[in-house]
């Protein structure tokens, strides 16, 4: 009965909303900045009622009615008091959003996550907007140069506020006892965090990135925040900074890199946290190792400039994944398995990179034929022993947590996972001709469609895949 009183109450609750902004939206003559921020605001305001529900579906349930609804209304103007005439999906992410930390935060037993990320998003993005159009002639940001100060000081002060009333009313939840003043600081770093997620979002994926990476910084930084976690952290974002002003990483891809190293510190310990910043040191020193035939070669690759946030999934999700895992399961299996593919990934990076240097032939990895240099697909000595060396180094850790065996089998499911990512890159990766007809990565014209390959398997779904697969074959390995 709780449950149909919980989805009465909210359905009727949003139509209600819907409803004041349809009216905002007749009397300006149309969908407006106003009527949207209505829907955007009022709608945030659904997390009071999820103490309602008392099982997961139900939770879930609402939300995932307008994921649908919202998809609908996107293509077919169904809602139009909260559509823009443009590609933003940021009603759709919305929705995902909601759906997402009311059934982690339901299954976690943390009702201060849902409360976080959805309040952070509603009042701060929301107010931000407003603030910004009427204060904000300051825009300081040059990577975000349409966002203005005024604005980003309403998120910070936002997310400060959703987070410090979320953890101080929910914090008997959570299994350390904490002081008012950590409860203050969680909430000062969070309001700060937000801020910049919210300048790196576009199109509307601040909807997506800024509830769920508020809210899980602050509930897992609550959960299992310590001196040694906090100096991580620290160490985390100078490398971050550093690498920024180095042009080695985005901004969006800070925001993807810190959040997997909360995630995987939290979740996984120090050492698995540590593995993504041995990885990211590594992997960035040699992308930066440079000849003239490396040069050549990057002219015709995707991606060859600044790690971004795809960049930064495609490498790091599967160990995320297994370490969630891990923590719900607590089976080593899982825990070993997420640093395998630090290895592999660190075996491809070093192969690839440093084999472009290689002054040798480039051999197609499945029929043996030479390839030019840099194609996917393709393979060098220098860069098969560059991919051992990779994985040996990032198989390290794997070493100190678990021991000299486990480490042996690492290091070849590292190794593994450079062949596998060849072999993916050969015949599953995307490829186009040049005005010669040799085949390369990137297309020659902006309309040109691939020769070889599928369309929508990009570098970064070969490597993602590829490492999913390392995970899989070392899963079936050990459990033999």
């Amino acid at each position: 009965m709780e449950n149909i009183i919980g989805l009465t109450s909210s359905l009727g609750y949003i139509f209600f909303v819907i409803g004041i902004a349809t009216v905002v939206a007749n009397k300006s003559q149309g969908a407006s900045e106003t009527s949207r921020k209505v829907v955007h605001i009022l709608v945030g305001n659904w997390v009071f009622l999820t103490p309602l529900f008392t099982e997961l579906w139900a939770v879930v349930l609402v939300p995932f009615t307008f994921i649908i609804i919202n998809s609908l209304s996107l293509k077919y103007t169904l809602i139009s008091a909260m559509e823009r005439n443009d590609d933003s999906l940021g009603t759709v992410y919305y929705a995902v959003s909601l759906f997402f930390l009311s059934g982690l935060g339901f299954i976690l037993g943390f009702r201060a996550l849902p409360y976080i990320g959805v309040l952070t998003m509603a009042y701060g993005d929301g107010f931000a907007a407003i603030t910004g159009k009427k204060w904000g002639k300051r825009k300081p940001f040059p990577f975000a140069p349409q966002k203005s100060l005024a604005g980003s000081l309403m998120v910070a002060v936002a997310a400060f506020l959703a987070t410090f009333g979320s953890l101080l009313y929910f914090q008997e939840e959570f299994r350390p006892e904490r002081s008012l003043l950590f409860i203050l600081f969680i909430a000062l770093l969070n309001g700060f965090f937000s801020a910049f997620m919210e300048l790196t979002g576009k199109k509307g994926c601040d909807n997506l990135t800024l509830p769920i990476g508020s809210g899980l910084f602050a509930v897992l930084s609550m959960e299992f925040g310590t001196l040694q976690y906090f100096l991580y952290l620290a160490a985390a974002l100078a490398i971050l900074v550093y690498a920024f002003r180095k042009e080695a990483i985005t901004p969006d891809g800070m925001v993807a890199a810190l959040l997997t190293a909360v995630t995987l510190y939290t979740l996984g310990g120090f050492l698995l946290g540590s593995s993504l910043i041995l990885f990211f040191i590594l992997g960035t020193g040699v992308s930066k190792m440079k000849t003239k035939e490396k040069h050549e070669a990057e002219k015709t690759q995707e991606h060859t400039g600044a790690r971004n946030w795809k960049q930064v999934l495609a490498n790091s999700l599967p160990a995320v994944i297994l370490s969630w895992i891990y923590f719900f399961t607590e089976e080593p299996i899982y825990l070993f398995l997420a640093f395998t593919v630090f290895s592999a990934a660190a075996s491809d990076t070093f192969s690839s990179e440093i084999g472009m240097m290689s002054k040798g032939k480039v051999y197609h990895i499945l029929t043996g034929k030479p390839l030019p240099m840099g194609v996917s697909g393709g393979v060098t000595l220098q860069g098969l022993v560059a991919g051992i060396v990779g994985s040996v180094l990032l198989s390290l850790p794997i070493l100190l947590a678990f021991g000299a065996e486990e480490y042996l089998l690492g290091g070849l499911l590292g190794f593994f996972g450079t062949i596998i990512d060849s072999v993916l890159g050969a015949s599953l990766q995307r490829k186009y001709e040049d005005v010669s007809g040799k085949l390369q990565d990137i297309p020659a014209h902006a309309m040109d469609l691939p020769k070889k390959g599928f369309r929508l398997v990009s570098n970064n779904a070969v490597n993602l895949l590829s490492l999913t697969l390392v995970a899989i074959v070392g899963y079936v390995v050990t459990t033999l």
